[in-house]
């Protein structure tokens, strides 16, 4: 698998949460046609589970979560995709963490690049988006 890959079907699989024309993310989806299997049943329609928020989390972002205060994160968006991303106020080790990937230094006003911030403190910072280790505590 590799980030391509990857994206593709992440993104394919994301546009699938769709229901009468409205987002939906339901239950027992018909891995052929995309039809939801559950129809109207109540526990489908309001059916939300982690599972897609891992995918964006440990998968796309890549946060590989450790038992050691390393934080580890290996990203598999493809080159030239993103051009901006945050993820904030992650607890990883009861500590504050926060991503942000801003490909001009324009959206969010801290400068180009990767950075990582622990506890409102920048502790890294690469001009691209790359697998990284940096200890946290």
């Amino acid at each position: 698998m590799n980030a391509k890959v990857f994206y593709t079907e992440l993104h394919q699989y994301a546009a699938s949460h769709v229901k009468n024309g409205k987002p939906y993310i339901g239950e027992y989806q018909d891995e052929k046609t995309g039809e939801w299997l559950k129809g109207d049943n109540t526990r489908s329609s309001f059916y939300n589970h982690s599972t897609f928020n891992d995918l964006i989390i440990n998968d796309l972002i890549g946060i590989k979560p450790r038992q050691d205060n390393i934080l580890e994160i290996y990203p598999l968006i493809p080159k030239n995709r993103w051009d901006w991303f945050a993820l904030d106020n992650l607890t990883y080790h009861d500590k504050i963490v926060t991503l942000i990937w801003d490909k001009n230094g324009k959206k969010y006003n801290k400068g180009k690049g990767f950075m990582i911030f622990v506890d409102g403190k920048q502790i890294y910072r690469s001009s691209g988006l790359k697998p990284v280790k940096v200890p946290i505590g």
